[in-house]
């Protein structure tokens, strides 16, 4: 294995306390090592003595007219093979627990059978330790590691949870898919406000968690500050696990709870001039629908300019939509990337100017 990936696995394999299995493909091996039943059963029984592991028990089985098996029992788990010569392939398992890893076995194997090629994959076994997937796609998945589940909520409208996780410290979740994190949603925060300019009022849609209000509040140039928040269980969860007490108390702020685009039209006569988005992503069959009225309520009202996250750069779909409602009410949009660790690289739109 190259020694880049070999790092990497034994970096990720610190936080398991129970077990830790390898899956590996071995291609273009030395098809007459693979073949032969007794040099395979020594080779294992080497591989297991140097690497400091601990034999139990062997069992080698040679198929006709070509192929072996070999099952380790080990003190630490187990060691299978399975050899295909005609393909000169190798599928082996190892499995072990306590301190001892399966790294070794593998880099020993795939020397002493010429393996050109090893494809593997790490799997959890028995951890004690909670994993979250924060972002998946095609080909990509981050997980995050959970430390403390602090607290959990089914809504009307969602399921939510707050744990403590590792690196990222307090993150809420909705729906299973990653909000705020204490770490970085600060970056997240100036980049929805980079815009802002010389405001004056503000209105956020969404942001239940409260993270963009935290930020606003600290502007001193802001007079009036309005949300709408369809979700009151969520902004019950910020103020007290997640440092919104202070910022909701704000006496600039004027809190409305319902769907953001039946009581948009109460502005009508407010001079807004700065809306920010931060919701939850809507469903496919509804999406369009949303960004179409929200889009239009906001310039019935004449908001002079808006920013929104609009999902990650892989998915292009809910910026597409975004982007298709927003320039039929604004003559000037624009969009801008921006990593942020917690979430990777994300899309951010913005717009002014009211036809």
């Amino acid at each position: 294995m190259e020694d880049k990936a070999k790092n990497k696995v034994r970096k990720a394999g610190r936080s398991y306390k129970v077990g830790r299995e390898m899956i590996a493909d071995m291609r273009n091996c030395d098809p007459r090592v693979i073949d032969d039943e007794q040099l395979l059963k020594r080779l294992v029984q080497e591989a297991i003595r140097t690497t400091k592991h601990h034999l139990l028990d062997i069992v080698v089985r040679k198929f006709e007219p070509i192929g072996v098996t070999v099952l380790a029992l080990l003190a630490e788990s187990h060691l299978s093979l399975h050899s295909y010569p005609e393909f000169g392939y190798v599928a082996v398992d190892v499995f072990t627990c306590g301190k001892n890893k399966p790294e070794p076995i593998l880099e020993y194997l795939q020397e002493k059978f010429g393996a050109k090629e090893v494809h593997w994959e790490y799997i959890r076994r028995g951890t004690m330790k909670q994993w979250k997937s924060i972002y998946e796609s095609e080909g990509y998945k981050r997980q995050i590691e959970v430390i403390k589940t602090l607290h959990t909520r089914v809504t009307p409208f969602q399921k939510l949870e707050v744990v403590r996780a590792k690196k990222l410290g307090i993150c809420l979740f909705a729906n299973d898919v990653l909000q705020m994190t204490s770490y970085d949603s600060d970056i997240y925060d100036q980049q929805i406000l980079k815009k802002l300019g010389k405001a004056k009022s503000v209105l956020i849609v969404g942001g239940g968690d409260c993270s963009i209000l935290k930020q606003i509040v600290k502007i001193k140039q802001l007079k009036e500050i309005y949300m709408f928040e369809q979700d009151q269980q969520v902004v019950e969860i910020a103020r007290k696990y997640l440092g919104a007490s202070a910022a909701l108390r704000d006496p600039r702020l004027k809190m409305f709870y319902g769907d953001a685009t039946d009581s948009i039209p109460y502005l009508k006569d407010k001079k807004i001039d700065y809306a920010v988005f931060d919701i939850i992503n809507y469903p496919d069959n509804k999406a369009r629908a949303f960004y179409n009225t929200l889009f239009e309520k906001l310039a019935a009202i004449n908001v002079a300019a808006f920013a929104t996250q609009a999902g990650h750069v892989t998915d292009t779909k809910e910026k597409n939509l975004i982007l298709t409602a927003a320039k039929k009410y604004f003559k000037n949009v624009e969009t801008e990337e921006k990593y942020i660790f917690s979430n990777g690289m994300l899309n951010f739109v913005y717009g002014n100017n009211v036809k």
